[in-house]
């Protein structure tokens, strides 16, 4: 008998254990926080990788994230007469155990290179799944609370790495990766205790949550996301570099860089346990405003104190972005893998762009400012778009009620 489609999932089905998917997204964000935070750190002081170079590993890996995560729900749905999405993931962490051994196995740039497209590739499968599984089943406050512990969760995960890691950057960088392979393995555990299919999900008890403004906060919210890791991919291949020609060693490049993840988590705490923000445009611009501050003040920043305190006001960014882009893309979704997908494709579309940005004006011989400068014109065009949907929001208020006919 076929396994039932995770957007198909019959009534009786309920939600899977709220703690067993924390578990394993804890144990999964943390090798996340490794490929996308401290791989510029690894490619440079163990491959001894340039700027240029960076950016050209990470725009790779972008361009491959958006496209997996994007196909997510075909690749479920075309494998769930086999498999479940419980044993999609079961396997796609086994795979990425496997590789997370290469750089530590084999010598040589290219098994850097294939570790981190393989798991690029298994990542932007995994993360739509255990979105779906998170919030499959739940609306109103459980799913906000649900999506309040996730993004506690994950985001903590991922500044560990930048903090545990320090110490290998000179000397066996390349075990950062190979350490994950044990991670991996024990986030299997969890895994077990997952549902065979994400829980079924009541499109009438959702919208019964939601005001008629939703989806779109959801159109504005899912332009901010992609610009958001444009911001955070164009920053982190340079940032080995900018803290070194500012004084920083080695050892504390990790832990400098982890400041505006810390203040992420803050961030998502306090949106989290305050949600007067659900429905408010403002939240939105002030999300877009501080991150791109946030961002130009990083790359341009002339000595520590300038840049510890850019990597706070761009943590408040990222922090209230990200939350507002799921939360609202989940509720207005359906919770469904597609729309955990469409969230991931479109954090994968800024970590592809980001990069490019930067390795355009790094290959072009500028410097910050050019890296701002071109980064700025990405989310001018950007902002277009994002604002469209507020104005249309206003227009809908401002016109007058229809009158019931008699």
């Amino acid at each position: 008998m076929s396994a039932p489609s995770p957007t198909s999932a019959t009534p009786h089905q309920t939600p899977s254990p709220l703690l067993a998917v924390l578990a394993a997204s804890f144990l999964i964000s943390f090798g996340t926080g490794v490929f996308w935070n401290v791989l510029p750190f690894i490619a440079k002081h163990a491959y001894h990788f340039s700027e240029v170079r960076n950016y050209s590993l990470f725009a790779l890996l972008g361009a491959i994230y958006v496209l997996g995560a994007w196909k997510s729900g075909v690749v479920i749905r075309f494998v769930e007469r086999r498999l479940s999405p419980r044993g999609v993931l079961l396997v796609i962490i086994a795979v990425q155990a496997a590789l997370c051994l290469t750089p530590v196995t084999f010598e040589g740039e290219w098994a850097l290179w294939f570790a981190a497209i393989g798991v690029t590739v298994t990542s932007s499968i995994s993360w739509p799944l255990i979105e779906s599984y998170l919030t499959s089943g739940r609306h109103g406050r459980d799913m906000r609370s649900a999506i309040g512990w996730f993004n506690l969760v994950w985001t903590s995960a991922v500044v560990l790495p930048m903090i545990v890691i320090a110490p290998l950057l000179e000397t066996n960088a390349e075990w950062a990766i190979g350490g994950l392979s044990f991670i991996n393995l024990i986030a299997i555990v969890p895994l077990l205790y997952f549902a065979r299919v994400p829980g079924h999900h009541d499109a009438t008890i959702s919208a019964a949550h939601m005001t008629a403004e939703y989806p779109l906060l959801m159109r504005s919210a899912r332009v901010l996301l992609p610009m958001s890791y444009v911001l955070m991919s164009a920053m982190a291949p340079i940032l080995p570099y900018k803290l070194a020609d500012i004084g920083v060693q080695v050892h504390w490049e990790t832990p400098a860089s982890a400041t505006w993840m810390i203040v992420r988590v803050l961030a998502i705490a306090i949106m989290w346990r305050l949600p007067f923000w659900h429905g408010r445009w403002g939240v939105l611009l002030l999300g877009g405003a501080t991150m791109m501050i946030g961002f130009a003040a990083v790359v341009l920043a002339p000595g520590v104190p300038v840049i510890l305190a850019a990597f706070v006001v761009f943590g408040v960014g990222m922090g209230i972005n990200y939350y507002a882009a799921l939360y609202y893309g989940m509720a207005v979704g359906h919770a469904a893998v597609d729309a955990g997908g469409a969230h991931e494709a479109l954090i994968g579309a800024g970590y592809g762009l980001g990069p490019l940005a930067g390795m355009i004006a790094t290959a072009a011989g500028g410097g910050g400012g050019a890296i701002v400068g071109i980064v700025t014109g990405i989310m001018v065009a950007g902002a277009g778009p994002a604002v469209l949907p507020y104005l249309r929001a206003r227009r809908r208020r401002a016109a007058p009620p229809v009158a019931a006919s008699p």
